[in-house]
């Protein structure tokens, strides 16, 4: 019973990390951004949560980022829509919803910002913002009406905790 238990938790969630070697960034001291989703390996039939728990970049003094998921989500009609999620920072939440149950592909786009100011001429500053586009794909798999995820409570709880301390 305690090995059941035990190996039922331990599948609960899945914490991904991905290195995107294929995208080369101008910025000489730029290294390729590395990302690390919260993204439950079974998800709940309908609205999940997920998250960018970790993003890790090296920066110059004058750069900053904004980081978004756009994420192509099944409607309950089947129809599929694009989401774009942000919360003006670099570890966004984000919903995943299926509406099949069974084994399934989810695709997310990561889109960075990377903002870098300039200082010109008669006390004036310039702003280049530059768009880098990482893809990433994961195989989960999608309960029944009747499953619950815990992770997705979590990830709920989380979410209304920094938002009620940070408002956006």
């Amino acid at each position: 019973m305690k090995k059941r238990f035990l190996l039922k938790y331990s599948i609960v969630f899945l914490i991904i990390s991905c290195n995107n070697n294929g995208t080369k960034s101008e910025n000489q001291n730029s290294k390729i951004a590395k990302f690390r989703f919260i993204i439950s390996d079974t998800l709940a039939y309908g609205v999940n949560l997920a998250r960018i728990f970790e993003y890790n970049r090296d920066f110059k003094e004058n750069q900053s980022s904004v980081i978004s998921v756009i994420m192509k989500n099944e409607m309950k009609d089947g129809s599929i829509r694009s989401d774009t999620f942000s919360d003006g920072l670099t570890t966004p939440f984000f919903w995943i919803s299926r509406f099949k149950t069974g084994k399934q592909k989810i695709e997310l786009k990561i889109e960075e910002k990377i903002m870098t100011t300039k200082e010109i001429a008669n006390d004036s500053f310039s702003l280049e913002i530059k768009d880098i586009y990482y893809t990433y794909s994961f195989d989960v798999f999608v309960g029944d009406k009747g499953y619950k995820s815990i992770l997705n409570e979590r990830l709920k709880e989380q979410m209304d905790k920094e938002y009620a301390e940070n408002p956006i």
